[in-house]
């Protein structure tokens, strides 16, 4: 059965001699594994293989068999055409963060429709940011995709509870507090990130490249406390290294 759905793509492994196989999150059967042949060596083919990488978005006819863990392309073209994503480092570092965070949370084949139309809208504005707007949006996707995934930290800030407490994700009064926490001024501007109402308001908000960093590796803590299948990010390195 040969069925229509687009596509984000989250990574490509070698397969043989001339083909890959490539890991999609698809809009309407998530998480699928297809095995797509010769792109790797006929010049015509492998000029369009070159789509194929993480975060690109195609359109796609696919063959479906459900009892398969492998599935085929039958044809795949770009969904939408990046006008600045491909030679941006700071955008296209961004991006790749954006995939790994997706890849940890995509683990099974279940269908992801909000998670999906949430990521396809980020990645389009994200290639249309201007700079100013991006050092916020690495933080706003990981927000973003684990509250959709249910994994939301409650921002109960108060006076009273004023420190953050990232194994119950929520914030506590400092005493009998079970590390690791954030101190008073990490924990107001993270709040303020929780409760901002939109992307505009989240972007607009002003923090030092440090204390950034250091909620995005809080938040993270967050998910591999409370997700198992959440693992170490390859790319928070290099991102961190090109975000002030």
């Amino acid at each position: 059965m040969i069925s229509a759905t687009g596509g984000i793509v989250l990574r490509t492994v070698k397969y043989g001699d001339t083909s890959i196989i490539c890991s999609i999150f698809t809009e309407v059967f998530g998480l699928q594994s297809y095995l797509v042949k010769g792109v790797r060596s006929d010049k015509k083919n492998s000029r369009k293989g070159n789509i194929l990488r993480p975060g690109y978005i195609l359109d796609l006819q696919v063959y479906r068999q459900p009892t398969k863990n492998l599935q085929y392309i039958k044809e795949f073209q770009l969904g939408h055409f990046y006008n600045t994503l491909g030679e941006h480092i700071v955008k296209n570092s961004i991006l790749l963060f954006c995939v790994e965070v997706l890849s940890n949370f995509l683990v099974t084949e279940d269908e992801q429709q909000d998670l999906y139309e949430f990521a396809l809208s980020f990645f389009k504005y994200l290639d249309e940011a201007s700079d100013n707007e991006l050092t916020n949006l690495p933080l706003y996707f990981l927000i973003q995709t684990a509250q959709i995934m249910g994994y939301a930290i409650q921002n109960n800030y108060s006076a009273a509870d004023s420190y953050l407490n990232t194994y119950e994700g929520r914030f506590q009064h400092a005493i009998g507090i079970a590390l690791p926490i954030f101190d008073k001024d990490i924990s107001a501007l993270t709040s303020r990130f929780l409760e901002a109402e939109d992307l505009n308001a989240f972007t607009a908000i002003q923090a030092p490249a440090q204390d950034r960093r250091f909620i995005l590796e809080g938040y993270l803590h967050f998910l591999q406390t409370h997700d198992s299948h959440f693992k170490p990010l390859r790319s928070l390195e290099v991102l961190q290294a090109i975000l002030h």
